[in-house]
């Protein structure tokens, strides 16, 4: 009796490592790559640290030139020109 215990823990086992191994290949590649659903169209842009606050933002909200500081916003832009 005890043999027939221990032999359906064994099987239980086996029956659970298989099935997550198995969960695991399926779901494997899929997960590797952000899938295009996923991020949309939107492209990668390049975050830009703002010279008044610190916060970073997408260089296509920059306020300023490309030569001096960049600004996350107009207002900032003036109060670290008014310093």
């Amino acid at each position: 009796m005890k043999l027939l215990l221990w032999l359906l823990i064994v099987a239980a086992v086996v029956k659970w490592v298989l099935r997550a191994k198995k969960a695991t290949l399926r779901s494997g590649p899929a997960h590797a790559e952000p899938s295009a659903s996923r991020t949309g169209s939107r492209e990668l842009e390049m975050m830009l640290q703002c010279a008044h606050c610190g916060v970073y933002f997408p260089a296509s909200e920059a306020v300023g030139n490309a030569a001096g500081p960049v600004f996350c916003s107009e207002q900032h832009r003036l109060q670290h020109a008014a310093r």
